[in-house]
């Protein structure tokens, strides 16, 4: 499948499509220390960070290696962002984060099995990996209920002070 900038999935409640510039602000504004917790990023706020990584995105885009969403709700309100990174015929990559008033209502299983059955439908790979820090207790149970897994694990560096214990769940086709 050719990934296009007009690509759009649709949740159960969720509307996926491309990170776009619009999109900027609200990126600035959720994605937090907190929300990044288990995560390799450090957000320091900047919007130039953000600028650069929604080019980027649309580069990596148009180059069909990465589709890095947007998720907003039926009243068109920002509630993260998800990916599916590194595009190849041996594996696909997850990603998710949800801002912090939208976590814990089960948005993340929604859109990480709509991502799955898109994946499914357009592309063909042997595994799909679905890395989480083995201390983030409520994102790990989203590949666990989804017959992810887990088939390594490995640190990944945060920052000078942490390191993240990585699993890496996997479901086999």
């Amino acid at each position: 499948m050719i990934l296009t900038p007009g690509i759009e999935i649709k949740t159960k409640r969720l509307t996926l499509s491309p990170v776009d510039d619009l999109h900027i602000d609200d990126i600035v504004e959720h994605f937090t220390s907190e929300v990044t917790r288990y995560m390799p990023f450090n957000p320091q706020g900047n919007r130039q960070d953000i600028i650069t990584f929604v080019a980027e995105s649309k580069r990596t885009l148009l180059q069909n290696t990465d589709l890095v969403m947007v998720a907003l709700d039926s009243n068109g309100e920002f509630i993260g962002c998800c990916g599916i990174h590194n595009i190849t015929e041996e594996s696909v990559e997850l990603g998710l984060w949800l801002k912090k008033g939208s976590q814990g209502r089960g948005l993340g299983t929604e859109i990480i099995t709509t991502l799955i059955e898109f994946l499914e439908k357009n592309f063909t790979f042997e595994y799909i990996l679905y890395p989480v820090d083995k201390d983030n207790t409520a994102s790990r149970k989203i590949p666990e209920k989804l017959g992810f897994i887990p088939a390594k694990k490995y640190k990944k560096h945060k920052d000078h002070l942490t390191d993240l214990n990585i699993i890496e769940y996997r479901k086999y086709y």
